[in-house]
């Protein structure tokens, strides 16, 4: 139902990452009411991710680290960027995301968060150049 507001969204100053957006207020920590705690058997329960864009900046560095090293994990971390930045042309096999290490995993899932919630581009959380060693190891340069 659209006329109804979601706590997590009340209360906040725009961010500084997405002026145009008031997406700050949606990633305080809440803690788990009862209602949260208790949900019917047919609802999901609030994913307690905490995520900021602190966390969200420390998920991308873990991630972009990943992706250059020699782990069996680079490639990836490497190709779930990828898939970010350009999915057209880096599908990802969504299974892959449960081969991930638990840091890995951790950081998966705050940047995926905080993209579905604040509806945000990869592109506005990442640079070009922040891309481009990614791209060079596990993909083609995009023009």
């Amino acid at each position: 139902m659209k006329s109804e507001k979601n706590p997590a969204y009340e209360h906040g100053a725009p961010s500084s990452l997405f002026p145009s957006r008031d997406v700050s207020s949606a990633f305080h920590s809440q803690s788990a009411s009862s209602s949260n705690q208790q949900a019917p058997e047919s609802r999901l329960t609030w994913l307690d991710l905490h995520t900021r864009p602190a966390n969200v900046r420390q998920a991308v560095t873990t991630l972009l680290n990943e992706a250059m090293k020699g782990t069996s994990d680079a490639k990836r971390a490497g190709l779930f960027l990828l898939s970010l930045w350009s999915p057209g042309r880096y599908p990802l096999d969504l299974n892959e995301l449960g081969f991930f290490e638990r840091e890995l995993n951790y950081a998966v899932r705050h940047l995926l968060n905080f993209i579905i919630a604040g509806q945000v581009n990869i592109r506005m959380i990442l640079t070009h150049s922040e891309m481009a060693p990614v791209m060079a190891a596990w993909g083609e340069e995009e023009a």
